[in-house]
């Protein structure tokens, strides 16, 4: 018991001191409780995980602007005057065991500056921040591995005239994991999710509401294993959908974070009934992607490489047509990662992602990072 009480006391005298964290809003979660003792500093995050056998806890944070950027761009401006200072901040704990580990985590996500009017004919600039909990949970000796964010925004403001405004939007990105034990099916993986945009107004006594959008989408994968010489393939079969619900818009997924970048949305002032058209066909996506994972380890430098081909069907939706055709497109994609390890501790590290995103031919989508990994002793 002492020790664990002494663990708590250094987890909580690092966070007073501002050491950084690395867990976004999404399912990156899921590898919080598996994680050893690590120091990591990469073009988008600087952080840590770090504890014992049974307490482990990070803190800090991550650039997660929906326009992207690395946590060199957080001090830009992109108007000469106010900073685009955007991380997610992260904090969680956990408890492991063979048995069963739980961890809660949550993020503090910060936006854009939108005016807020307070009732006053001039607005003040105001920070737009949303908010991630997340339950983390492992069982089985962790074969079991499951990773809950949910995302919340709730903006809202009233004008001169006493007209009041909110948005509210509230997505769910989870995901599952199974691992078999079998060499042929090695593993399985699930995710969910869900995602509701709606608003509210209230002018001189008279209420309103309406939901902007609303999506469901899943992925199921199944990997399988074999080794062909010194070389592990982990090949698998991804399956996607994402689509619009209730024939109100086309957006297929809805990311409540992604609503701090809309200024439009953010004071009393907007017109919701825009928004309000309902559509004759909803919009959906489906991908199908046969995918090849390759890994090949020396004493200094691991590689793995992903090459992935499928097809992708796309329902844009229509606001006026019931018949509309689907679009059927080629996605590829070709993803790698690269880990240096000149000392047994200390790790280089290199991503990129290749992929034209299912549209069309011409357009390709190319995403990378690199840092370090320093792993550190247990406490």
């Amino acid at each position: 018991m002492k020790k664990i009480f002494l663990t708590v006391i250094a987890l909580l005298s690092m966070a007073s001191a501002q050491v950084f964290g690395m867990y976004g809003v999404t399912t990156d979660w899921i590898n919080f409780l598996t994680h050893g003792n690590q120091f990591r500093a990469r073009m988008d995050q600087l952080g840590f995980t770090l504890g014992n056998d049974t307490i482990k806890g990070t803190f800090g944070f991550r650039n997660q602007a929906s326009y992207g950027g690395s946590i060199g761009d957080m001090l830009n401006t992109l108007d000469g005057k106010d900073y685009n200072f955007d991380p997610t901040i992260s904090m969680g704990i956990g408890y492991t065991s063979s048995l069963i580990g739980i961890g809660v985590g949550y993020n503090a996500t910060i936006g854009n500056k939108i005016y807020k009017f307070n009732g006053k004919a001039e607005g003040k600039p105001t920070q737009a921040v949303g908010h991630t909990p997340v339950l983390v949970l492992n069982a089985l000796d962790n074969a079991f591995r499951m990773a809950i964010p949910i995302q919340v925004v709730h903006l809202a403001d009233k004008d001169e005239d006493g007209t009041k405004a909110s948005v509210t939007a509230v997505s769910v990105d989870s995901q599952f994991r199974y691992y078999t034990g079998l060499d042929f099916l090695p593993q399985i993986r699930l995710y969910l999710r869900y995602g509701y945009y709606g608003w509210n107004t209230e002018s001189s006594g008279t209420k309103d509401k309406g939901k902007m959008a609303e999506s469901f989408g899943f992925e199921f994968r199944l990997y399988f294993g074999a080794m062909v010489e010194e070389v592990a393939l982990t090949p698998f079969i991804k399956l996607a959908y994402n689509g619009a619900l209730g024939k109100q818009h086309n957006q297929t997924r809805v990311e409540a974070i992604k609503v701090l970048d809309s200024a439009a949305a953010m004071s009393a002032n907007f017109t919701p009934t825009s928004y309000g058209e309902r559509w004759a066909t909803s919009a959906w996506d489906l991908t199908l992607a046969p995918t090849l994972g390759l890994t090949a380890n020396s004493d200094i430098v691991s590689l793995y490489v992903e090459p992935s081909l499928g097809l992708k069907i796309t329902q844009d939706g229509s606001a006026t047509e019931k018949n509309v055709k689907e679009k059927y497109d080629l996605f590829y994609g070709a993803y790698a990662e690269i880990y240096i390890t000149p000392l047994k501790n200390l790790e280089w590290y290199f991503e990129a992602d290749i992929n034209n995103g299912g549209t069309s031919p011409n357009n390709v989508d190319f995403a990378a990072t690199t840092g370090i990994t320093w792993y550190l002793p247990a406490l």
